[in-house]
């Protein structure tokens, strides 16, 4: 994804626009009316794709792509690599993006009514190190390509399978 700096003197660096996380009641309100930025990644390890089930909204309880919302100030791809150190504690190899998507949820994690509208980038890059889940995060499966279009494919949310008929022509 190409990224662009306007206003920014040649010195400025981006991570001047670092901000801490909203307060959680702050957030709640933004989270009803905006729609929030984020990225996914499909990640090749131990010659698979790792997908794992979210155990908070949303989406719960699926097979997911490792990911969430983009960080304010961070390069999008730098953003990527620090969640997926938080998640599943791999370092990233490979980074390529393969798409965007908006995502409407019906669900939400604050009970506003108003769901989830998401933005989302999805990428694909290799996973290197030990896989550990962060307790959000449950069930790691690793779909290897040849077991892809006859045990797992059919089975998964549309979004996962469309990014997957792509990643999954890249594990190697």
């Amino acid at each position: 994804m190409k990224e662009y700096k306007v206003d920014f003197k040649k010195s400025d660096k981006i991570s001047s626009l670092k901000a801490p996380l909203m307060p959680l009641n702050e957030y709640m309100t933004a989270h009803k009316g905006l729609v929030i930025p984020c990225h996914d990644i499909i990640i090749q390890y131990n010659s698979g794709a790792l997908l794992v089930r979210r155990n908070v909204y949303t989406p719960k309880d699926i097979l997911w792509p490792i990911g969430g919302r983009i960080k304010r100030g961070v390069r999008i791809e730098d953003s990527l690599r620090e969640k997926v150190k938080e998640e599943c504690n791999l370092e990233l190899e490979d980074v390529r993006e393969l798409g965007h998507v908006r995502m409407f949820f019906r669900t939400e994690p604050f009970e506003h009514g108003k769901g989830t509208d998401n933005v989302i980038f999805m990428f694909f890059g290799r996973g290197k190190g030990k896989l550990k889940l962060d307790k959000f995060h449950r069930d790691p499966t690793i779909i290897l390509p040849k077991d892809y279009t006859q045990r797992f494919r059919k089975s998964l949310h549309p979004y996962v399978r469309d990014f997957l008929d792509l990643a999954i022509k890249r594990v190697k």
